[in-house]
């Protein structure tokens, strides 16, 4: 009986250890990508948009409105692509990089955030902040934790743009028995038919025309929180705002 312990145990410890290498290989593979990516597709987007850039500065009065227009729509994607490369490079870099522990006040990095964001909002009414119930001190990796609330944060004012007052809400509660955390926004929201393909790379609900953004947001969000043992979902209504509610290990909540 001990010597089958033995084998099965053995063989999963191998099981393990392949695993564990395939991981580290796929890794690997992925910043080299990344790398490849960097100096081989950002550089001739960057030279397209700059001689886009000096077409317009040195021969604008030369140049009909709609060829104007042309050359302002070359500029505008060669930002979109140049922020997804961006996006691409962030989410290759995190994917081999070991989460650390220290302690963080979320509350504190929620309002920083927040503030640092809010200030480049394009809006007649000033976006609030409101905390709905006091967020506990969190033991986790206060890089990957704010990268987190930048992509949520930053999701809920783009997405809050439609004219009116936007509220964001931050709150912490227990729901079926579970510690929560959760940031919820009054903004154009969305149908929960679609509220798992939201986490996929490139996944958008909304054209580059009516939103910004390059669809790799939530996939980071989401690959940070499982990397710090935790997890995330959201949830909606289209015109009524959505709900980003996230977990971490319970001995991580210092309350």
């Amino acid at each position: 009986m001990k010597s089958r312990d033995d084998g099965e145990f053995f063989a999963g410890q191998q099981k393990r250890e392949t695993e564990k290498e395939d991981l580290n290989r796929d890794i690997r593979d992925l910043q080299l990508l990344s790398s490849t990516i960097s100096h081989e597709i950002k550089a001739p987007v960057r030279a397209i948009d700059g001689y886009a850039r000096i077409f317009m500065e040195d021969y604008c009065d030369k140049t009909d409105e709609e060829g104007l227009s042309l050359i302002s729509n070359i500029r505008g994607i060669c930002k979109e692509t140049l922020s997804m490369i961006d996006k691409l490079l962030e989410y290759a870099r995190l994917s081999g990089v070991e989460p650390v522990k220290e302690t963080v006040n979320l509350q504190k990095m929620i309002r920083d955030v927040f503030t640092q964001l809010a200030a480049g909002y394009k809006s007649k009414n000033r976006p609030v902040l409101k905390f709905q119930e006091e967020i506990p001190f969190v033991l986790c990796d206060g890089t990957f934790l704010r990268q987190v609330m930048m992509n949520i944060i930053s999701n809920a004012l783009k997405f809050s743009a439609d004219g009116k007052e936007t509220v964001i809400t931050a709150g912490f509660h227990q729901e079926n028995g579970e510690d929560v955390f959760y940031i919820r926004d009054n903004g154009v929201g969305f149908d929960m038919e679609y509220s798992q393909s939201l986490f996929g790379m490139f996944q958008r609900m909304h054209t580059s025309d009516e939103f910004e953004g390059s669809g790799l947001g939530l996939s980071i969000v989401k690959k940070l929180i499982q990397a710090m043992g935790g997890r995330v979902w959201i949830t909606g209504e289209v015109g009524k705002g959505a709900c980003v509610y996230f977990t971490l290990p319970p001995a991580n909540i210092l309350k």
